[in-house]
């Protein structure tokens, strides 16, 4: 709901990491599945694993939707075949949820011609997208939502005591446009004004820029739009105030 609360660093178990990332998932669901990707598994029974994890039932499932084959060579070293040549992907010790560096295949998209690969980086839950056709690694997260032109998209990752996740716009090319999160913080950032929860639809609008619906107090519903203010920084506006 709409409220005030102070941002804080709680340590997350690897369930919660996984709620979150259900968070972003439902919050573009309403929007074509042909631009996004996503390591959430939308379909889980309450009490089974909702995310894509190493050497799992789901990434085994995933692993065999790949265009051109991709496989675990051992425990820690997964194997992507490209349109020509592979890509391999070696965790790094200490094997820990929160420590180390381990790799998980989410899948592919056609229309993208991109593969997303899951990435636990030292308590940083993330992902790669992986060019089929250049073999190029491009920053992603742990959900990517693409324009309809494919020329801009959406990343979403969660860093371990963080309340909400850390949400990125790139070019195409992988460069990085906006970093912010897929909650709305006050001003001064040291306050949540709407939750993520509450923040949903996640979308593009008609000049190609995000939007997203905010489900504030009293069943009032609020448009919110990515786009550069008076001073040319990215924020979502309008701003939204206690008032």
């Amino acid at each position: 709901m709409h409220n005030t609360r102070q941002l804080s660093s709680r340590v997350r178990t690897l369930g919660q990491v996984a709620a979150a990332l259900l968070l972003a998932a439902s919050a573009f669901s309403q929007t074509s599945a042909q631009g996004s990707l996503q390591c959430a598994i939308p379909a889980a029974p309450p009490g089974e694993e909702h995310s894509v994890f190493p050497k799992s039932a789901e990434e085994t499932a995933r692993l065999r939707q790949s265009p051109h084959g991709a496989k675990r060579l051992s425990e820690h070293q997964l194997e992507v075949r490209l349109a020509e040549g592979t890509r391999t992907f070696k965790d790094e010790p200490p094997y820990e949820p929160l420590d180390g560096i381990s790799w998980a295949y989410c899948g592919y998209n056609p229309a993208l011609k991109l593969h997303l690969i899951r990435k636990a980086n030292n308590g940083l839950f993330t992902g790669v997208l992986l060019d089929d056709t250049t073999g190029r690694l491009l920053p992603g997260g742990l959900a990517v939502l693409f324009s309809p032109d494919y020329s801009l998209y959406l990343a979403y990752e969660q860093p371990d005591g963080q309340d909400g996740e850390t949400l990125k716009l790139y070019k195409r090319n992988g460069v990085m446009l906006w970093k912010g999160y897929d909650f709305i913080v006050s001003p001064d950032g040291k306050s949540v004004i709407v939750d993520a929860e509450n923040m949903r639809n996640m979308r593009w609008d008609s000049q190609n820029r995000p939007q997203a619906t905010l489900y504030l107090e009293g069943g009032r519903t609020a448009t919110v739009t990515l786009m550069r203010d008076g001073k040319g920084k990215l924020d979502w506006l309008p701003q939204v105030t206690l008032r």
